[in-house]
């Protein structure tokens, strides 16, 4: 079985993208110039869309969108292989599948950072990952199976909000022409539809 590529932080915090520059970044910037095309082309239409909601939202928004856009670009890079202006519908519900139950090896078990700023650079964290999963507080010296994490209905959420946002975003920039997550959303088989029974009201026999 042919082993899960590792990925790499993109995105600094807010205040570091708005004055980012390669030279900043001496790791990112060889992994980014042996990427492909479109592939650099994407990071650059993220990080405009980053910047936009850095300026125009809170930082807290910043933050989790952040977190989501480069999850979805990093799988698109190194599992999909496939630009997602060529996403269809079952391109995101694909990534879907995978933010449902992520390889080991995408998944943290600490808030890592995701550089460190070291003799005058921004360093890339070797433990940084996508994923984050903690022990509960009364389990903390108890060691976390990996292979049992599952988004909860919150993240998986937030996690098609920021795409739909970003897919907006292009469509506005007239850099795609659909939104496929926003069609997408409705089918995913993980949300969990809620259906009450409810008992027919009748006349009682008195």
């Amino acid at each position: 079985m042919a082993s899960v590529p590792k990925p790499f932080p993109i995105f600094p915090v807010y205040e570091e993208l708005k004055h980012f520059k390669f030279n900043d970044y001496p790791q990112l910037a060889v992994v980014y110039n042996e990427l492909k095309d479109w592939q650099q082309q994407h990071i650059d239409w993220a990080k405009e869309f980053l910047l936009y909601t850095g300026r125009n939202k809170s930082q807290h928004t910043y933050t989790r969108f952040r977190n989501e856009i480069e999850r979805f670009l990093l799988w698109s890079f190194l599992i999909h292989d496939k630009p997602i202006d060529a996403f269809k519908k079952t391109d995101i519900l694909d990534y879907a599948d995978f933010c449902w139950q992520p390889p080991v090896t995408w998944i943290g078990s600490d808030n890592a950072d995701r550089f460190k700023f070291y003799d005058g650079y921004f360093q890339s964290q070797e433990n940084w990952r996508p994923f984050k999963m903690q022990a509960p507080k009364s389990q903390a010296l108890k060691k976390v199976d990996k292979r049992k994490y599952r988004p909860s209905q919150q993240t998986l959420t937030s996690s098609f909000t920021a795409v739909i946002s970003f897919y907006n975003y292009l469509m506005g920039e007239e850099l795609c022409l659909g939104n496929p997550a926003q069609i997408a959303k409705k089918d995913c088989k993980h949300f969990v539809t809620e259906t009450q029974l409810k008992e027919p009201k009748r006349l009682t026999e008195a």
